[in-house]
Formats: C-alpha cells, structure tokens, sequence
C-alpha cells in the first residue's frame, strides 16, 4: 500500500502558474498523547541536613520519611512566578448563613442571622489592580439584586460600602444585567485595609432591604486561592433539589474551574463549600464531587476525597481529571452541572449547581488600526474599534465599528483569529452581521477553541477586504468593568489631525455615577512617538448650531497610551445638563500646540435621575429651536446663539434684539419719514427703512462698493434715516439719525417733544430694571462715524485684560478702555455723547444701568428765568417740558 504524503506533488494543482494545496476535514477523535517532562527541578527542599535518594525516586526525602514528593499530575502545571504574582492580586469569598463573622446594627445590637429563609447564597471575586480593589458577585436567582455592599473587618467595622442598586432594585448597566452579575470598584484603598486584604482579614457583606432596616445580610471573608489566577469558569452551588432544607439551612459553596487544550484536553476544579456535614463528622470525611450532563444523567467526573478537618464555614477540596473534547464544549456552552454530597446521606446533603461563565467582571476590547509602519496599506486612515464579553448563558456578545472605509476598500470581512501561533487560524466569521459600519451579534455555541485564546491575549479581530488581508487589526485585551467601562459602550476616537499616522485611533468610555461624578478610560494606538504629553478633554454644547457657547472640561493630562480616572468632585450643573441633553466631544489634544489630535461625540450618556433632580423645569433650558435658551449668560435666538451683551438685527432688518441676563430682547423700529414723491422712495435689500433715490445719484461712482455710514456695528445706505438702537431701552424713536451722503457721517437729532415719541418714558419715578449692559455698541473701526469727545474722559491706568481679570466689563465703544469693577459711568451714543439719563455700574464682569428720576432739582437747573421758559431737554437733563411742568404747577398749587 503505497502512502500519500501532503507535499508530494501529486497533490499539489495548478492554477494560474500557482501551486495551491487542497483542503481536507481532519476526522474528529481523541488522540491520545504523551507528555514528559523533568520534574528534578521542582523537588521541595528537604528539611533534614542529609537527605537520602530512595530507589525508583526522583526526589530526595529525609531518613524515615513516608511522605512521596514525586507528584504526578493530569493537569500540566502552571504555577510559574508570573502566575504567582496574578494569583496573589485575586480573592474569592463564599458568602452564604454560616459566616462566622458578628454583626452589629447603628444600636450596636446583634442583627438575626435567621432571615435568609430561601437560603439565598452569594460567590464574590475580587482582583487588587492599581491600588484598587474590583469586586463581582454571583447572587442566587431566588434574590433580588442586593441594596448595598459592605466591607468590614473581624470584629464587624464597615470600612467601605457602597449602593449597589436603586428602588426595586434597578440598575442601569448594560453588562451587568445581560450577565447578571454585580460589578463595582473600591477605589483608592488605604494601606491598612490593604493589609487586612492581604491577611485575609476583611469581609463582604450584602445587604438586603431598605435604607434604615436591612432585611437580610450574607457575608463571607475574602480569601485567597492559587486557582483563581487560571479561573476559566465559575459555578454557584446551591442546596440541591430534594435535599434537607433544616438540615442544609445556611449551606452553600463556590467552584473556581480551569480547563486546558493545549496539551490533551483536562480540567481542575477547586470546590469552596461548608453544610453537607454530619454533627459527628468531625475527621477525616469523605464527599463526592461530581460534574455531569444533567439532562441525559452522562457523568463525566466523580471522585471522592477526603475532608481532614470538616469546618462549619470554610471547606476546600480540589480535583484534576483528562476530558474530551466534546466534555469542554459542553463546559464551554454552560451544559455541566457541578455537585458536592455527603458520602453518607448523599440525597439529604448535597450542593449542585451550573458551570457557567467566570464570576469576574470583564469584558474584552481593542482598537482596529493598520500597522504603523505600513501607510500604503490604510491611506484613507480606516480605523474601527471591537469590545465583546460573555452573557451569563456563555455566549458570546460581540460589537464591531468600522470607519471611513472608502469604496476600493469594500467589501471588507470580519473574523476572530487565533494568534497563539504563527498559523493564525480563523475562528469566528462576523461578516453577516456588519451593517452601516457595525457588525453587532451573538455567538451561541462557542467553542473551547475560542475561549482559550479569548482569556489568554491571544484572540484577535482581524478586517480584510478584497486586495489586502490585514487591512485593520487588533488583539483582544481583558478589562475588569466598573466605573467607566459599564457604560453602555464606548466611543471610538477618530484622526483629526492628518499629520499623524494613519493607524491612530482611540478607544473611549465615559460614564457619570449616582453620586454625578465622572469616571472615563482611554486606550490609544498607532500614534507613533509616546513620549508626547496628551491633554484629555471635554467640549460641552448644548446643541450645533452657530455660536453655541462651549464648556471646556480638561479631565486630565497624561503620557502613554492609556489614562484612567475618577474625579472626586461633583460636576456642575450646566456640565451635567449638557452631558444628558447636549453635544459632548471628546478631544485628545497635544499638550504644549492645543492641537486636536483626535475627536469623537459622546453618545448614549445617560445622566442618573439622581444628578438632574434638583434641577426643576424652571431652570433647566429647555433646548428647543423656537425658545430664547439661557446658559451661562448665552442666547439662542432664531437657531443662532449669542453672547451676553451682543446685539443683532433678526431676519426682520427691521427688528434688533440684543442679549440680557440669557434672554434675547428684541424691538421693532418704526421708519422716520422722508420727504420725496412716493415714486423715489426705494428700499435697500437687508435695510429697514427706505430711502430717496435722489440722495446718491449726484455720489454715484464706477465703484461697484455701496456707500454709506457704519453705526452700532450697522450699515446704513447713503441717505438713509433711522433711529438708534439703545440698550435697554430698545429703539429711541425721539433721536432720528441720518447718514450724511456728501460726507458720510452720520448725524443725528433728538426731538423736543417726547410725549410724542418716547414710549418708555410713562413712568419715570420707577428706575429700569433688567439691565446688565446699557452701552450703546459704536464701531469706532470706522472713520465716518462722528464720536463725542466725551467718550474719550474715562482713562484706565492699567492694561485692559488686566481691568478685565479684576472683574472689570467690556466698552463696547473703546475695548482698549474697559470699565473697572465698581465703576459707576454713563453710556455714550454716538453723535450725542454721554447719556446721562442712565447710569450704570460694573460689578464682577456685569453691568447693570439704571434711568435716573426726574426730579424738582434737575428742572430747577433746566428752567432759566432770563428767559421766563423752559430750556430744551438735552443729553445733559433727563427730564421733559411736560414732566418740569408738572412740578412747577405742583410746586405754585401748594404756595397757593
């Protein structure tokens, strides 16, 4: 029989001058394999000072020594020294009713350990990372999610709890409720509990109830175990159906699993549990732990070990056996249940419960980018972002983003790579399910195949398209969630800046916590030099649209690739009415340039109800398009925002309007009259009044620039006639100003009979009210405006951003002369000079203008006897003929 062998070249063929090896489905069995290794070097270190070599042994023992240190394990070892140091930052802790810890309530009463009745039990998994300690709990389906966690030490003082829950339990957490897990970080930790953490002298508590009056309590202490650092798979058990619930009353346990395929398929399983002892059983007790299909009664391990020193609380036993491959995918989809029983009364006392996906927190993510090195391959700057995690069923929830992809670049193709080796096999295909730049779905039937390289670092997601087979990649990388990263996603920062690499890219989350503060986590890659500083910001609006006011909010400044946080203060409010109901953007910035280096907007923030209900419907702005929005003194008006003291002419040239305190007010000026036949009354688009077009037809030139005058930052036609906007009074139709056509200035008049003209002279004893800002805005940048000279008296010593960071307020009509803080002065109107009808008064960067009161005193200095009349009103009085008239009658009434 002659032997076909792969590379012969009978089995290769030929296509298009290339050599292309067929592909075969390899057969599914169990091959049976031998591993050897040297365990010479892992002897213990007798204790004797001359140790002997017995025959057919491999280590040396102390003279009269029965104990055997050659051990043989199924499991190949991985106790390595990283292994050691990943295994002495995890805890575990069983919490169940028979917790030997003493609790105490405010009256320093003991609290009843007899209200768990549906013997609720609790497995918590800590990890100690950066001075923080991330906890994540396993809760009995029987309970409702916990109100509260406690950390406490041996004698029953909290040190640390926090609200795991609101009313009815409710938490807005995407992961934790698809995996029904408890998530949370202890941040900060002190050196002393950090000790008692690693004396394994703290415990956890949750607590049950309402805020004044605990329901029921379950507590545990938190406990080191050398398993924990290869934890695949976890597994709560609970007293199994038919069992004596008297007797298993507080019973419970926890089961830490690892499984391996590299070598031959095989599982650990270490098995923290206390209640399915006798009274009697006091030494040397045997249990059964056994993992079987519960549905078709196929047992794939049993074996019973013995309990030297049965303990009421704590119990540990530990087991290794080979598997097949179908035993692991059974494992791997959640299929196994997990049993330990009393040899003796195996029915009465007995745990079981589901293999299912690690007890931990985590979720698994990465940047898509091309490599650095490598800009042909990505020219566009295509980037993309993927992050997945395990459900509580141990399938696998996958999101994909993909982005600026162009059209030589489509289709493109999604899988899961195995990276472990050179091969690089595919895996997983998420093609299917990208859709307008997302691919979002579920693998249900996940493969052990998938698992281990998922937990070990060495899963990837790998983009191609058509012309290029690693056009974006990236490898998974575990992250514990809590804070930040329990958000509902994250954001993907994009390249803004083209000067850097086209791999750039970023990976965001952000999120606000019921006490309103913000915790954010950012990953970087492919941005080339890392010894750049990076500043980390946030740019609040409150919608886009023109001239929205911007809140900045640095969050931080960092080195690296990566930054994480959480601000102890509390966000102010118009920051958090932003995040709920505005436009926030995420900026990574160079430090020392403030350039942009990448963006993204933040998206599906939601802002607890807690943070935003102090904040009544009074004074939250309403972000609506036809409202006057008010935020941090800014206007929005006609889908335009602007600042306070701005003033502008609305879609009607007619109708200005300027902004106060937040709120834009507006007046509609009434045209003065002109004099020429109807026929020459034109009217310039953009202008409110019209004009007489004999007033520039002797001015006309070859030029095609308009003529005309610049006032209050306005344009008037040659000739035309208007009357000046005045804050706060809105239009003054007693002064009618004109643009000189010959000399183009404009001048103007006021009128001696106010009755007639002035509409806001009807009560003058009252003092005007609502004015923060009563200049009137000249453009000086023009030469043909007319300025009084008067304007020129107020001299400022200092520099005006010095005026100004003193709490000083903007002069509109000279910005080099700003006013101080405290300053008393009055506006000035061009062509008229100083209004001293109002005063005003700048306090902390505000002005507030009041209209000064006719009084018997200012018609006094008005009235001339000479001439036995009354003298005109001027800019100087601010009083009218009618109103000194009134005194006087009022004045000879009572002499009379």
């Amino acid at each position: 029989m002659q032997m076909r062998v792969p590379n012969h070249p009978s089995w290769m063929t030929k296509v298009e001058g290339r050599k292309i090896r067929p592909q075969f489905r390899k057969k599914r069995r169990i091959v049976a394999r031998v591993q050897c290794r040297s365990i010479k070097k892992e002897c213990p270190v007798p204790s004797c000072e001359e140790p002997v070599l017995l025959p057919g042994r491999c280590c040396k023992i102390c003279p009269g020594d029965n104990y055997n240190p050659d051990v043989i394990q199924d499991v190949v070892p991985q106790n390595t020294v990283e292994e050691e140091e990943r295994s002495s930052k995890h805890f575990a802790a069983l919490l169940s009713g028979r917790s030997s810890l003493i609790l105490k309530n405010d009256d320093m009463q003991l609290m009843p350990n007899d209200q768990n009745k549906n013997n609720v039990v609790a497995t918590g998994r800590f990890t100690f990372q950066k001075k923080n300690l991330y906890y994540s709990f396993y809760i009995s389906d029987k309970a409702a999610r916990p109100r509260s966690l406690q950390f406490v030490d041996g004698e029953g003082t909290i040190l640390e709890e926090h609200t795991l829950s609101g009313v009815g339990g409710l938490v807005n957490s995407l992961y934790q409720n698809a995996t029904r897990k408890v998530c949370g970080v202890w941040r900060r930790l002190p050196r002393d509990y950090r000790r008692l953490l690693k004396e394994e002298r703290m415990f956890a508590v949750l607590v049950w109830g309402v805020k004044d009056q605990a329901e029921f309590t379950l507590s545990g202490q938190i406990m080191k175990y050398v398993a924990l650092g290869t934890e695949l798979f976890s597994s709560l058990l609970e007293p199994a159906p038919g069992s004596n619930s008297l007797m298993m009353s507080g019973a419970g346990g926890t089961a830490i699993v690892s499984a391996s395929t590299t070598v031959s398929p095989s599982i650990h399983i270490a098995v923290v549990f206390n209640g399915i002892f006798l009274p009697d059983e006091i030494l040397d007790v045997p249990v059964t732990i056994n993992l079987s299909l519960d549905e078709k009664k196929q047992v794939i391990l049993e074996e019973k070990i013995r309990v030297q020193k049965p303990a009421r609380e704590l119990n540990v036993i530990e087991v290794s056996s080979p598997v097949s491959p179908a035993d692991l995918r059974l494992l791997t989809r959640g299929r196994l249940v997990l049993s330990v029983s009393s040899v003796s009364k195996p029915q009465v006392l007995r745990l079981s419960g589901n293999v299912i996906t690690k007890a931990t927190c985590e979720l698994f993510q990465t940047t898509l980018n091309s490599a650095p090195n490598d800009r042909a391959v990505n020219l566009p700057g295509s980037s993309g972002l993927a992050w997945l995690f395990l459900n509580n069923e141990g399938s696998l929830v996958y999101s994909v983003q993909v982005e600026d992809l162009i059209e030589e670049q489509k289709p493109i193709f999604i899988t899961l790579v195995d990276v472990t080796t050179k091969r690089k096999m595919e895996l997983e295909d998420l093609t299917p399910d990208f859709v307008d730049g997302w691919a979002n779905g579920t693998v249900d039937k996940l493969s052990p195949r998938v698992l281990e390289p998922l937990y070990s670092g060495n899963l990837a997601v790998n983009v191609a398209s058509q012309s290029e087979n690693n056009l974006l990649r990236g490898r998974l990388v575990a992250r514990l969630v809590a804070d930040a990263r329990d958000a509902p996603a994250p954001m993907l920062l994009k390249r803004v800046d083209k000067t850097l690499p086209p791999s750039a890219v970023g990976i965001s989350w952000i999120t606000v916590d019921n006490y309103c503060h913000m915790h954010y986590d950012i990953t970087l890659s492919g941005m080339g030099l890392t010894d750049k500083k990076y500043q980390l910001s946030l740019d609040l609006l409150p919608m886009i649209a023109p001239g929205a006011p911007v809140i900045t909010h640095i969050l931080d400044e960092f080195n690296g690739n990566q930054v994480e946080g959480s601000p102890t203060e509390t966000l102010p409010k118009e920051e958090l009415v932003r995040l709920d109901a505005g436009v926030v953007f995420i900026n990574i910035k160079e430090k020392t340039t403030k350039t942009t280096l990448l963006s993204a907007t933040l998206r599906e923030l939601q802002v607890p109800a807690t943070c935003l209900s102090h904040i009544t419907d009074n004074n939250v702005p309403t972000l609506s398009l036809d409202s006057d929005v008010a935020e941090n003194g800014a206007c929005f008006h006609e889908r335009k925002f602007y600042q306070e003291g701005d003033q502008w002419t609305t879609s009607d040239p007619c109708t200005m309007c300027y902004c106060q305190n937040g709120n834009a007010k507006c007046d509609t000026s009434a045209c003065p009259e002109i004099v020429c036949p109807t026929s020459f009354k034109i009217k310039v688009p953009g202008e409110c009044c019209p004009i007489c077009s004999n007033s520039t037809t002797s001015q006309e030139s070859n030029t095609s620039a308009p003529r005309g005058c610049t006032f209050g930052g306005m344009f008037y036609t040659a000739g035309s006639r208007f009357h000046p906007f005045l804050i706060p009074n809105g239009f003054d139709l007693c002064t009618e100003c004109h643009c000189d056509s010959t000399l183009l200035e404009v001048k103007c008049t006021r009128q001696s009979n106010e009755k007639k003209c002035c509409k806001h002279c009807v009560d003058t004893s009252k003092a005007m009210i609502d004015s923060e800002n009563g200049t009137y805005v000249s453009d000086l940048s023009t030469t043909h405006v007319v300025v009084s000279k008067d304007a020129q008296s107020i001299v400022s010593y200092k520099t005006p951003q010095q005026v100004l960071s003193e709490g000083g307020c903007k002069n509109p009509s000279n910005p080099n002369k700003p006013y101080e803080n405290g300053q008393k002065y009055h506006p000035w109107i061009a062509s008229l000079g100083e209004y001293k009808c109002v005063t005003c008064k700048c306090k902390n960067g505000s002005q507030s203008c009041e209209r000064q009161r006719c009084t018997r005193a200012i018609c006094h200095k008005m009235f001339k006897p000479r001439h036995n009349g009354m003298q005109s009103t001027t800019n100087e009085f601010c009083c009218s003929q009618q109103q000194c008239k009134h005194f006087r009658r009022h004045h000879r009434a009572r002499n009379s």
